[in-house]
């Protein structure tokens, strides 16, 4: 069966998440057709592609949301010449657009649609609401498959489980090791790659660090946090505020492989949001045996066992009383990101694949 990948996202581009996809679809034997909008997310994923001689087809405008009949007539043309039956969409931009060209096409050829469920406004409540009707509207009258990323998304969307399967993000294939990587063995080393947002919670990370350092004296612990956004100025003054300008730093926006670097300096992956439609930031540092403090989000309450492979807290409070934790009992990190590190394939892209191909293409 050959599927039509839509591998880009709006005001993204190509990215990298989607790249490593569809790469280990045609590494596991699917012909999969990708197109994407002009836009890069990162440097080299195009030259990927074409490595492993793949045809990615760019489409001018794709992800900017404009000149929709023109993508519908472009989209068109590209699964009737490469006789597409199954189209992969991530957004409902692109829905629409294969909506419309399903429509057309009804009398000559059978379409699947599979939608990927990467995200709606969930930081806000109103907004939230709005958009799981609009969202869940769209894929029961469109969608044939719904995949869900976590079984906090499917809880969201429960009007529509007979459609989803759930399916987890891959992790990119850098992070794999036979061995587990070594770690940190001085204090608590503290990562969270994150956009500097609201909903993120960088400032109740940097508090509760401000509070454990202060009342144990701890000289050796040290956090980064990666990433851009509209409060990154304010979380390094409030850093600044606290007299940890020496004890956090903000690299800024980093590659996946400057990322992967900058988890191999830590021994702890930290998530501090509100909400998470799955949560890279949990399931990077699990794969590389990292222990994880989160909150109650994504695919956390999926993967983590408290006390066994990481912690969940609720509050600021809460979090420092974990870091006072595992600073008195450093074991305790390296035990927790053992068990996780002994788990991390079930976030391969080829394992999750053959899922894919079961649950998907044989079905």
């Amino acid at each position: 069966m050959n599927i039509l990948f839509f591998a880009s996202d709006y005001k993204i581009g190509l990215s990298t998440l989607l790249t490593d996809q569809l790469l280990a679809l045609h590494r596991n034997g699917i012909n999969v057709y990708p197109v994407a909008g002009e836009k890069n997310q990162e440097k080299g994923l195009e030259e990927q592609i074409i490595a492993q001689k793949i045809q990615l087809k760019r489409i001018h405008g794709l992800d900017d949301h404009k000149n929709f009949f023109r993508l519908v007539n472009d989209i068109k043309e590209i699964i009737q010449t490469e006789d597409i039956r199954l189209v992969h969409v991530q957004n409902n931009w692109q829905l629409a657009i294969i909506a419309v060209v399903k429509l057309k096409l009804y009398f000559l050829k059978k379409i699947k649609i599979i939608y990927t469920l990467h995200g709606f406004r969930h930081n806000s409540f109103i907004k939230s609401i709005m958009a799981q009707f609009i969202i869940g509207t769209a894929l029961f009258l469109f969608a044939d498959k719904v995949i869900c990323m976590c079984q906090y998304l499917k809880k969201k969307f429960r009007f529509l489980s007979y459609k989803i399967i759930i399916l987890p993000l891959g992790v990119a294939d850098m992070f794999f090791q036979d061995k587990r990587p070594n770690t940190p063995k001085n204090g608590l080393q503290i990562i969270f790659p994150a956009q500097f947002r609201n909903g993120k919670n960088q400032d109740l990370i940097i508090k509760a660090f401000a509070k454990h350092i202060h009342e144990n004296k701890d000289s050796e612990s040290y956090m980064i946090l990666p990433g851009n956004g509209p409060l990154w100025e304010d979380m390094k003054k409030l850093a600044s505020a606290l007299y940890l300008q020496d004890r956090i730093s903000f690299p800024g926006l980093c590659s996946k492989r400057q990322t992967k670097e900058l988890y191999l300096q830590s021994n702890i992956g930290i998530v501090s949001s509100n909400s998470e439609t799955f949560g890279q930031s949990i399931v990077e540092p699990f794969v590389l045996g990292r222990c994880i403090l989160t909150t109650a989000v994504g695919v956390a309450p999926d993967i983590i066992a408290t006390g066994k492979n990481g912690f969940f807290f609720r509050n600021q409070d809460e979090l420092a009383i974990l870091f006072d934790k595992l600073y008195k009992d450093q074991s305790i990190i390296d035990k927790t990101g053992e068990n996780n590190f002994l788990k991390g394939k079930m976030f391969q892209w080829d394992n999750i694949i053959q899922d894919y191909k079961k649950q998907i293409l044989n079905n």
